[in-house]
């Protein structure tokens, strides 16, 4: 619970006014462990990253992310709200990777993996460009630093978003079905990116409908459904063997 690169929740919940998204999640991701979270659209899949990601803010329960309340700080007689600069500065220590790669369309590859050490860090351009160039290189991209991103495929646009959040540094990351809004061929460059990450011990909470990907790489399956969490194990369990009904009608489908 303690330290960086953990998230901790105990009965978390959201809900978006009588629909209840999130229904009393636990949730204890160690430093270092894969977890891919799975289940059909509208289980709460996505709302649960963005809520660890501090996007959006939760109704109730406890949220610990790198060792700290997120968006709260405990006092002696109650827990204050913190302001948005405390808030701003969590959030850089957590990544976050959309379904459909949120980049700047105006800036190239560079410029994109470069604006949030410039303007959030504080970070010379020079060596935020230095490095950007080095993180395009680690993600496959090297001399597309000045395309665009209607210069490029599905495939390079959500490898140039991992790189520009792992340029934040961050301890956690999170993706949101990462491959989904892409043609299959470019589905493997994404997730060989990905696995890369997962072997040099990056924490990473993932939803995903690439079961492969859960079964290969995960340390943690997580299955929910209707906003609470069915079942979790290991992969050869959850997946493998399933031991609640629901899992097991949802894998008859997608495997």
């Amino acid at each position: 619970m303690n330290g960086d690169g953990t998230v901790y929740a105990r009965g978390l919940r959201k809900c978006y006014g009588d629909r209840v998204v999130l229904g009393s999640i636990d949730l204890d991701v160690e430093c270092g462990e894969i977890v891919c979270i799975i289940g059909p659209s509208g289980s709460g899949k996505s709302t649960l990253l963005r809520c660890i990601d501090g996007l959006e803010e939760v109704d109730r329960g406890i949220l610990r992310v790198n060792g700290e309340d997120l968006g709260f700080v405990e006092t002696e007689t109650a827990y204050r709200a913190r302001n948005r600069k405390e808030v701003a500065m969590q959030r850089t220590r957590i990544g976050m990777v959309f379904q459909q790669f949120n980049l700047f369309p105006n800036m190239t590859a560079r410029e994109n993996v470069m604006a949030g050490p410039v303007l959030v860090k504080g970070v010379a351009k020079k060596a935020a460009a230095s490095r950007a160039d080095s993180l395009l290189a680690d993600v496959g991209l090297s001399g597309h630093g000045d395309h665009y991103p209607w210069q490029l495929s599905g495939g390079q646009k959500q490898r140039v978003a991992i790189a520009r959040a792992l340029a934040m540094d961050p301890n956690v990351m999170l993706f949101d079905e990462p491959t989904s809004a892409l043609d299959p061929e470019r589905v493997g460059e994404v997730l060989a990116v990905m696995k890369g990450l997962a072997g040099r011990g990056m924490t990473m909470l993932v939803a995903t409908h690439e079961m492969g990907f859960a079964k290969e790489v995960a340390d943690t399956v997580m299955f929910m459904d209707g906003g609470v969490v069915v079942e979790q194990g290991p992969p050869t369990e959850v997946l493998g063997n399933p031991k609640e009904a629901r899992t097991q009608k949802f894998l008859e489908k997608v495997l």
